[in-house]
């Protein structure tokens, strides 16, 4: 999605990239953002997009767009909830401000806060031993100080806002935090996980076990992964499978179509 959103609309007029030519703010407190694996990403893209026998100088170019590209992907490692919405109400003095950036004369595409329950336990444990605020409550103010200021964001400045977080048990699919949205708002949740390679049978012998070992690993390395909607009104089966590997993501099946 980043590289979409950061790449030219093309490489030059024959070789359409359908990039966006935006920017992106990417909060990462966890700091698991690998901006290596999105520069091998955006280089498979285009290189993808162009003839097999390229020269050296149109080599040279992919190399600088991409690097240009990743100048407009704006990476915040809040340490604290405080933190974190702090960073996001001074946001439009930094946007706005073309000394501290490159990305003054681009839209933002859009606002990416990572792994958004980092701060849930903190907050819990902080409340634990109040008398006057429990958990509950205190997560039900986060939730709307987080969706406030998400929703107050993508107005300003017009921009999609995803937020990705642990699902709270292995069957709910559902987060933390935010505990709910504004009335109004539109939602689409989508849960994603590792496409489940199958345990070894019950009794199975050592012969089998090993035989089967390779297969399962060679399954592994795939990086097969199942990502569908989830809610009130989404049809069985509603999404895809794709592969994460050296090469970048790739689509394998859409399902529910």
């Amino acid at each position: 999605m980043i590289s979409h959103a950061t790449l030219p609309s093309s490489l030059h007029p024959s070789i359409p990239l359908g990039g966006h030519g935006a920017a992106v703010i990417v909060f990462d407190p966890l700091h698991r953002f690998n901006v290596s694996r999105l520069a091998q990403t955006m280089l498979h893209f285009v290189f993808s997009k162009t003839a097999e026998d390229i020269d050296e100088a149109t080599k040279i170019t992919i190399r600088s767009i991409v690097v240009r590209s990743l100048l407009h992907v704006h990476i915040f490692r809040p340490q604290s909830w405080p933190s974190l919405l702090a960073t996001l109400r001074s946001l439009p003095d930094y946007l706005f401000d073309k000394s501290r950036h490159k990305s003054i004369h681009r839209r933002i595409h859009s606002l990416i806060l990572e792994d958004i329950d980092t701060f849930v336990w903190s907050m819990r444990k902080s409340n634990s031993s109040s008398l006057m605020v429990s958990s509950t409550t205190a997560l039900a103010t986060a939730s709307t100080n987080i969706t406030s200021a998400v929703q107050r964001l993508s107005t300003l400045l017009s921009c999609a806002t995803i937020l990705t977080s642990q699902s709270t048990t292995p069957l709910s699919f559902r987060p933390a935090i935010p505990t709910s949205w504004p009335q109004g708002q539109m939602v689409t949740r989508l849960a994603i996980r590792r496409v489940e390679v199958l345990k070894f049978a019950p009794a199975i012998s050592i012969e089998e076990a090993e035989a089967e070992r390779a297969h399962r690993w060679d399954v592994v390395q795939k990086g097969r992964f199942e990502c569908w909607k989830v809610g009130a009104g989404v049809r069985d089966s509603e999404g895809f499978v794709y592969r994460i590997g050296q090469a970048g993501v790739e689509i394998e099946e859409v399902q529910g179509k």
